[in-house]
């Protein structure tokens, strides 16, 4: 049977899931070169002056092609000098949350709304630009400069302790939700060696918060590789933890076995999924079936997953994936498998869509068990 597809289609790989329809960005200058790594100016930058119309316009357009993307491993920090600095803007907002003048749910998004998971911090600084406007003491200002500081460089001791970790015992220290992510852990480490790393520098970052959890989005430089590294942090008031899932982009098994032994068993999977139309053999039929082309990080392979029409889970896919607008390839975790006997040797039946990102915001153990509970009250 003849099979159609778009494969050859120039893939687009967007900086964020979603972008936002309005965005109003405030700069702010760097200060002088930092003394030594993770280290702090000695001045708390003032907030910009505000500029003309047509300065502000500029500035909107700009913010767009600027916001982090976690979930992206390519991150060209090759084209900036090792001697970038951490914006100053930093500091401030971790200091003003630190005293509680904004909360964590200024910055929350909702994948639902079509709005970005990803807020850039030069934007949360203009949302505080009020409250820093006010008068403040010198000793207020260096008692939030320091609360910054010492907050920063906890941050990045979590960094440096969990990228050198030369085992699973140091690392999972380090790991939120240690009890269900270890055997993840070890399955992986089994198929691929542990590499530690030297923490160099943080090149980007960005508090940003899922389902009204707070956490840090980082681009960090380590010496073992010439680009960054994305890596996510929840900013738990009992200490930082790393999101080991989606710093290895876990899969119970690599893209290449997937493909090859072709598992009949529900699969949780980590992938880009765009709209597609590979339809053929079991899934012929357009009109019973939607098609997603489904890619993997650091792998050439490519699967396809189809939902059914008509369910609830297609209803779930139209909200992340509209029929109409954008076509770039989104991050997500899908549970699909193949079918047993079946003709379409590269083609998956999806049957759930865990997450519209590679991170759980919270523990889906957790989740499901209250989701129990409260079945069982009923």
């Amino acid at each position: 049977m003849a099979e159609r597809s778009n494969e050859n289609r120039k893939d687009q790989i967007r900086v964020v899931d979603e972008v936002p329809t309005e965005v109003i960005r405030l700069d702010a200058e760097k200060e002088g070169s930092l003394k030594k790594k993770g280290g702090i100016p000695n001045a708390v930058l003032a907030p910009a002056e505000e500029s003309t119309t047509q300065e502000n316009s500029s500035e909107e357009n700009s913010a767009k092609e600027k916001l982090f993307d976690p979930e992206r491993e390519w991150l060209e920090f090759d084209r900036e000098s090792d001697d970038d600095l951490v914006p100053m803007g930093w500091f401030v907002l971790l200091a003003v949350g630190l005293f509680g003048i904004l909360g964590w749910v200024v910055f929350q998004t909702n994948m639902g709304d079509s709005e970005s998971d990803l807020i850039d911090v030069k934007i949360a600084n203009q949302l505080l630009g009020r409250d820093l406007d006010r008068p403040k003491g010198a000793e207020a200002e260096e008692s939030e400069r320091e609360a910054a500081e010492v907050h920063f460089n906890k941050m990045e001791k979590v960094m440096t302790e969990f990228l050198s970790a030369e085992s699973l015992e140091e690392m999972i220290k380090w790991v939120r939700h240690p009890e269900r992510v270890a055997p993840l852990m070890e399955s992986y480490y089994a198929r691929n060696p542990i590499e530690p790393l030297v923490f160099r520098a943080t090149k980007k970052y960005h508090s940003i918060s899922l389902e009204n959890k707070p956490f840090i989005a980082l681009g960090v430089k380590v010496e073992e590789k010439e680009k960054g590294i994305p890596i996510l942090i929840e900013d738990r008031p009992d200490g930082m933890l790393v999101d080991w899932e989606s710093f290895v982009c876990y899969l119970p098994m690599s893209p290449e076995d997937l493909a090859k032994s072709r598992p009949t068993e529900l699969m949780g999977l980590r992938v880009y999924a765009q709209r597609d139309n590979f339809y053929t053999y079991e899934f012929s039929d357009e009109s019973e079936f939607d098609c997603f082309r489904l890619n993997f990080r650091g792998s050439e392979t490519t699967l396809y997953g189809f939902v059914k029409k008509g369910t609830t889970l297609e209803r779930e896919f139209l909200k992340a994936f509209p029929l109409e607008g954008d076509e770039s390839q989104k991050a997500a975790i899908i549970k699909a498998r193949f079918l047993e006997e079946s003709k379409a040797t590269r083609s998956m039946l999806i049957e759930g869509l865990e997450s519209t990102r590679w991170a759980f915001p919270h523990n889906p153990q957790e989740v499901s068990g209250n989701e129990s509970d409260a079945v069982d009250a009923d």
